[in-house]
């Protein structure tokens, strides 16, 4: 559920960043990639991240015919990808004039409580989800000739 729900919220949230422009110009003592009066500081990188999610998601919750166990590993790494973001935006910090940051990223407080917030959700839904799988039956003993069960040998000839 998580995989269908946030492949959608991750491509709302990766074309409205490509439509809201680049951290990296600065206008008016302030960086570009925000949303009115709201200091995102969305930069190409940020927005093709958020993309690139989606489509993993999609293909994992919509496309292909997966385990729900290979989906629900999926679902905790994008959750672990999210913390870890959260967890170093909220160590580097970002300013008015977005010159904190690494790898193209740039991490203001509202991006960082967003990805913790997405994240917690991952791994909760992938957790359960991995919880969730009914327990695989054992093993039949038994030579797996026709007409022998668990019972006994069948009686008609």
């Amino acid at each position: 559920m998580y995989a269908q729900l946030f492949s959608v919220v991750f491509l709302v949230i990766g074309l409205g960043g490509l439509l809201l422009g680049d951290a990296g110009h600065i206008s008016g003592g302030h960086a570009g990639g925000n949303l009115g009066g709201l200091t995102l500081h969305l930069t190409w990188a940020r927005d093709i991240l958020d993309l690139v999610l989606a489509g993993v998601l999609a293909i994992a919750g919509f496309l292909l015919r997966i385990p729900r166990r290979v989906v629900g590993v999926l679902v905790l790494a994008v959750g672990v990808l999210l913390i870890v973001l959260a967890v170093a935006g909220f160590v580097v910090g970002d300013d008015a004039m977005a010159t904190r940051g690494f790898a193209g990223l740039h991490f203001p407080a509202a991006i960082n409580i967003v990805d913790v917030l997405f994240g917690i959700v991952a791994l909760l839904s992938g957790l359960a989800t991995l919880a969730d799988e009914p327990d695989q039956p054992p093993a039949r003993s038994g030579s797996g000739v026709a007409g022998v069960t668990r019972s006994g040998p069948s009686r008609s000839r």
